[in-house]
């Protein structure tokens, strides 16, 4: 019996369904079996640590990264949320090459990628730095508009481009820039642009305090001076720290037992353009010896926030009863927002102690005893107390 016509088609059509559905997947596993292959070289760079850490698998991983085409642009871009400094830098370094090789324009993709704001801050920002080689017009055209982007990468590019522009029309139209400048202090996070705006609109004759700019707070209570010869007043808890860490408030009327007899609480303010609290100078250049301050901030809502310390001393800060920082580090260097930690911010009254300690060096650029602290929201924007 003779099979028909219809049944040979009807065969050969589930044969060459079944070759198309084997051929859809390997190319599929092939395509699983490659992304995997990036993200585990990708884990890797990402686990690269201080002093050597994690080096012996990031070399053959950055290696193979740089091989990737540069379609896959977006997942190394992607690999750079939550990097440590040094994972980044290797990030950096591998992404760069993979879009100097590409021999296909990337502008449309790196715009598309820098502009969602649902991709990561790093990735985002490193985006834009790779237009701005492509199509630097473009690029410039789209940080214009970042100018309070979340992403702190790009809102210091908008910041820059806006400094660089009233830097210009100054040399016209001063009315006009120093309203350019007034909006990028508005903008500004970055502590280096912040102080680049204030001296240029003081120029211009518009003093702007950094104080002010940063939002600094500057009303404390202090008390002092307790012991810290031979560095034990570090780890040493005091009365204050340990009834601020079991209760959460201090009683100000209450003496303590000082480094050489009874001190009490005494208000003292940081400077009025600085900011900066001058401990030194209150207390006659003490050596060796613990301060410590209280100061109120009242949120009207639950938030996060950043706590933000600028000193050259080894110090510690307490939040609402809870340590939230800790550096024993004397001497070596200062500057606003030197040491950030992260901290809840709750509605109402907020108290915060901080413990600056201050050791015996004699030389003369060891005699600084003093701070500037204030509380960001975490993009840095700093924020005030409310009345």
């Amino acid at each position: 019996m003779k099979k028909s016509k219809t049944s040979h088609c009807l065969r050969a059509a589930l044969f060459l369904t079944m070759l198309l559905a084997i051929a859809v997947n390997a190319g599929h596993d092939a395509y699983s079996q490659d992304d995997a292959s990036l993200n585990a070289a990708l884990d890797s760079l990402r686990q690269v640590g201080k002093e050597g850490e994690g080096y012996s698998r990031a070399i053959p991983a950055a290696n193979q990264l740089r091989q990737t085409s540069a379609s896959k642009i977006d997942m190394l871009l992607n690999a750079m949320a939550d990097t440590n400094p040094v994972a980044e830098n290797w990030l950096r370094g591998v992404i760069f090459d993979v879009a100097r090789k590409s021999s296909k324009p990337m502008a449309t993709g790196l715009q598309r990628y820098a502009m969602d704001q649902s991709n990561n801050p790093k990735g985002r920002g490193l985006a834009m730095e790779l237009l701005q080689k492509e199509a630097p017009q473009t690029a410039s055209k789209l940080i214009s508009s970042c100018l309070n982007d979340p992403s702190l990468a790009l809102r210091e590019m908008a910041v820059e481009q806006a400094i660089i522009g009233a830097e210009n029309t100054s040399k016209q139209n001063t009315d006009q820039a120093i309203a350019d400048y007034r909006v990028a202090l508005a903008a500004a996070r970055h502590p280096r642009q912040l102080a680049r705006i204030i001296e240029a609109l003081g120029k211009l004759g518009e003093e702007v305090s950094t104080a002010d700019a940063f939002v600094l707070l500057t009303d404390w209570q202090s008390l002092a001076p307790m012991n810290n010869i031979d560095g034990v007043g570090f780890n040493m808890a005091y009365a204050p720290e340990n009834e601020f860490q079991t209760s959460g408030v201090l009683d100000l009327k209450a003496e303590h037992e000082g480094k050489e007899g009874k001190i009490s609480w005494q208000p003292i303010a940081g400077s009025a353009d600085l900011g900066e609290v001058d401990l030194a100078e209150a207390y006659n250049k003490e050596k060796g010896a613990i301060a410590y301050l209280l100061t109120e901030f009242k949120s009207d809502q639950n938030r996060p926030a950043q706590a933000r310390l600028g000193c050259i001393n080894a110090n510690k800060i307490w939040i609402n009863g809870k340590l939230v920082m800790q550096n024993e580090v004397y001497h070596a260097g200062s500057m606003i927002d030197q040491y950030i930690a992260d901290f809840p911010l709750k509605k109402g009254v907020n108290r915060v102690l901080l413990k600056i300690c201050q050791n015996e060096q004699e030389e003369s650029w060891a005699q600084d005893w003093k701070f500037q602290f204030r509380i960001t929201d975490p993009s840095g924007k700093g924020l005030a107390s409310k009345p």
